[in-house]
């Protein structure tokens, strides 16, 4: 009985991954790389102990090809401990067009970046807010493509594509965990079910943000990207750009233990995604203990099943990582899905054990 759950759990695992490959091959939209219309934007970061990541970022915005005169950038240090707020000063005295501010007050109901980005995107004023992370670099088209995907449509809110860089096997890893993801999440936004935005890489009209109140009057949520999407979706269109032009690049955790409390943090706002993702991720998080119970009781099947799904993830993995002029290793993929089964059970153990959800240093 039991081997045949497991045999159940893993078959709807793989074909969840085969569904995936057909749709992006069937549904995938892609959308114009710039407007023609280039209306001020302003840019949002909240940094908290960013001294190591703050000036690359701020240098990946300057460096874009948008008009320096249209382009806003409204950094805020949210109490850091380090240097984060004398580099950020720094950029400006010296950029007439970068504004640093430290948040002192809080205004929304406890989650500290919500509380940043609310008092920044209440001081600048533009037709549209781009929201990123300080541990951010963007590409010299981020702006002008997420704009392009809004041209002439009633787009309220974009969603760009993000993907961890570094070296090291553990930022590989991340890396792949990230493009799967994102991918999928390509996926079902082009079926015609959104289902959330991404924190370090969204745009939204600013008419449609005051309209939902802003951060600050939104619920508490420790994933207060998809909080703001969730009021958005109501009533507005939203689209999700998977291109290399709006590919955000992001600095990997850098220990197994920052791994899980970024994760602990994800898995608890991922509770109140959609039903639709919601169950995908369901399926893939129990495929790992039903592929491993399967492997005990019998190994033949149990390994079989296991490389078919590792075989079906990456190719969709490859052909994802096309689209955005990446590659994927065979051998990374192989080493990262060795990983994934044993981290999977780590988080689940480690989301399951009393004890609050960690940003920044701060317990929720």
């Amino acid at each position: 009985m039991i081997e045949w759950i497991a045999i159940l759990l893993v078959g709807v695992a793989i074909l969840t991954d085969l569904m995936l490959i057909v749709f992006w091959r069937v549904n995938f939209k892609a959308y114009p790389q710039e407007g023609s219309e280039m209306p001020v934007i302003a840019v949002l970061i909240a940094a908290r102990d960013e001294e190591a990541n703050i000036g690359a970022c701020l240098d990946s915005l300057l460096a874009m090809d948008y008009p320096r005169d249209k382009l806003q950038i409204w950094v805020g240090d949210d109490a850091s401990t380090d240097t984060t707020w004398q580099i950020m000063s720094t950029y400006a005295a010296k950029y007439s067009n970068i504004n640093a501010h430290q948040i002192t007050k809080n205004i929304t109901l406890g989650n500290g970046k919500a509380n940043v980005l609310a008092q920044l995107a209440q001081q600048s004023t533009s037709d549209w807010v781009f929201i990123t992370d300080a541990d951010i670099q963007v590409p010299s088209q981020w702006v002008s493509a997420m704009l392009g995907a809004v041209e002439n449509t009633e787009v309220a809110l974009v969603t760009g594509t993000s993907l961890v860089d570094g070296s090291g096997y553990l930022a590989q890893i991340q890396r792949l965990d990230w493009l799967y993801a994102t991918a999928m999440l390509k996926v079902i936004s082009d079926i015609g079910t959104p289902v959330t935005t991404m924190g370090n890489n969204m745009a939204i009209k600013r008419s449609v943000y005051e309209a939902v109140g802003g951060f600050e009057n939104l619920p508490f949520s420790v994933t207060e990207d998809l909080e703001l999407f969730k009021q958005v979706k109501k009533n507005h269109q939203t689209v999700n750009v998977f291109s290399a032009v709006v590919l955000n690049k992001s600095a990997p955790q850098q220990s197994i233990l920052e791994l899980l409390v970024q994760r602990k943090r994800w898995m608890r706002g991922g509770f109140e995604l959609p039903i639709q993702l919601l169950g995908v991720l369901l399926v893939q998080a129990f495929y790992m203990p039903a592929v491993i119970i399967l492997i005990l009781l019998n190994p033949f099947f149990g390994v079989g099943f296991w490389l078919a799904k590792w075989l079906l993830k990456f190719v969709f993995s490859s052909i994802s990582a096309k689209k955005l002029k990446e590659k994927v290793s065979l051998f990374d993929s192989f080493v990262a899905e060795l990983f994934t089964m044993a981290f999977s059970l780590v988080s689940v153990l480690y989301y399951l054990w009393p004890g609050k959800v960690y940003w920044k240093g701060r317990g929720y």
